[in-house]
């Protein structure tokens, strides 16, 4: 049936001798819908991808734009499975008008917009690549890092797109969900070093790191008192928050406040922080606001759990996991933190991990918090580890991009260079 569609539209826009003087224009808008949404079959494939390259080639031919981009229509969806979402009304209306994009809005951390063009066809990956252009990053290893993920409610629903999910196809899907959703562009990977020559690329990982920092998230919070050292690194840490504001004032004890995590400002004065902030902004303030943040995460990103995702685990079915705690994902694997120290209590590295699966209670707790199923061991011993968190189906997707990184490193690593195979 999609072969057949495929002929008859290839027929209508082929001769046309139509009265309607409209008629071939519709073929094409409708050939153009239908490479975006359905494959043909590998027998027509051949002759269909050769009658739209001849309509791009040919001179004279009216439809060379349109035909190009039915070629392009086809190809991803060869790639990537073809549209699921049937377009709603707004989105029909507009194709079948001759308007094939839409400006979309991306948030990046720290509330930063960016409106990209999104097509018909157009698939995560390819907002990511936008993106990391924009931020000066152009290698496959850097982009593999970055993530986009569908919020809505609030927040109260996180989730990562696969690279290969259609934007249009996630926007139809969640405007009845709610209207007010939103895209967020986020690092989940931090193998690949820093960019800190673009300005872009440090503002978007200083916004991302600075509220785990000022949560604590990435250092163990220790009982005993801090040293004079550890006090003086985060005065320093600080002065650059502050010297990042681009402001000409010396700050004030309020504002020192809000740049010492909580946990850890109460081990001193008021005044005390603002005497040791104070030395410092001698020392930063000849610094431009993106070199200070490229300072400050220089210095954040000697701390343990740098790189993390975080997640509240509110219960575990293993009694050596002490919940309520906090999960910190990273290229090391799960680390299992204390709710009020962040000390790393238990440790399962990323080979270790099997499978992750995210459930969700069925009859009288339904109305309680997911759960996520992480299979741990090898062959020959596994177990399963249960946790309630909000964001299970996060959790997932974050474990996974990590699992995907380190096998393609492993991979890399393995596969030698021409030059040093041997052929016998």
């Amino acid at each position: 049936m999609k072969d057949e569609a495929y002929c008859q539209v290839m027929k209508q826009v082929t001769g046309n001798t139509s009265c309607k003087t409209d008629s071939c224009q519709r073929g094409w808008r409708l050939l153009y819908i239908l490479s975006a949404f359905h494959r043909c079959s590998e027998v027509l494939k051949p002759f269909l991808v050769k009658f739209l390259l001849d309509a791009v080639c040919s001179p004279g031919v009216h439809y060379q734009g349109i035909a190009k981009a039915c070629e392009q229509n086809l190809r991803k969806t060869f790639q990537c499975g073809g549209r699921v979402q049937h377009p709603n009304s707004m989105e029909l209306k507009a194709m079948l008008a001759g308007r094939s994009s839409k400006r979309q809005l991306f948030l990046l951390p720290g509330g930063i917009e960016r409106h990209l063009k999104i097509k018909t066809c157009s698939v995560s990956l390819d907002a990511i690549e936008e993106l990391c252009n924009d931020m000066g990053l152009h290698r496959l290893e850097a982009m593999d890092e970055y993530a986009i993920f569908l919020v809505i409610h609030r927040g109260q629903n996180v989730r990562p797109l696969n690279k290969r999910e259609y934007i249009l196809d996630i926007t139809t899907e969640a405007e009845p969900v709610d209207s007010n959703y939103s895209l967020w562009f986020r690092r989940v990977v931090w193998t690949q070093t820093l960019k800190v020559d673009n300005e872009l690329c440090v503002t978007m990982h200083y916004n991302q790191v600075l509220p785990d920092y000022l949560k604590a998230l990435l250092s163990v919070v220790a009982q005993s008192k801090a040293s004079e050292q550890q006090l003086q690194q985060l005065a320093k840490l600080g002065a650059l928050q502050h010297r990042a504001k681009d402001t000409v004032f010396l700050p004030s004890i309020g504002e020192v406040q809000d740049y010492v995590p909580p946990q850890l400002y109460i081990r001193q004065p008021p005044q005390s922080w603002l005497n040791m902030v104070t030395q410092h902004m001698q020392q930063v303030s000849p610094l431009s606001p993106h070199q200070a943040k490229a300072q400050f995460l220089g210095l954040v990103s000697t701390f343990p759990m740098f790189g993390s995702s975080f997640f509240y685990i509110q219960s575990s079915s293993s009694i050596s996991i002490p919940a309520p705690c906090v999960l910190a994902v990273n290229q090391n694997g799960l680390h299992f933190l204390h709710k009020d120290s962040h000390e790393a209590t238990v440790r399962y590295p990323l080979k270790d991990i099997q499978s992750t699966r995210t459930q969700r209670p069925t009859g009288a707790s339904s109305s309680s918090c997911p759960y996520v199923d992480i299979l741990l061991g090898d062959l020959l011993t596994q177990r399963i580890t249960q946790l309630h968190l909000e964001q299970g189906l996060e959790l997932c997707r974050v474990i996974a991009m990590h699992m995907e990184n380190m096998l393609s490193v492993r991979e890399k690593r393995l596969t030698l260079p021409p030059s040093e195979i041997t052929l016998l």
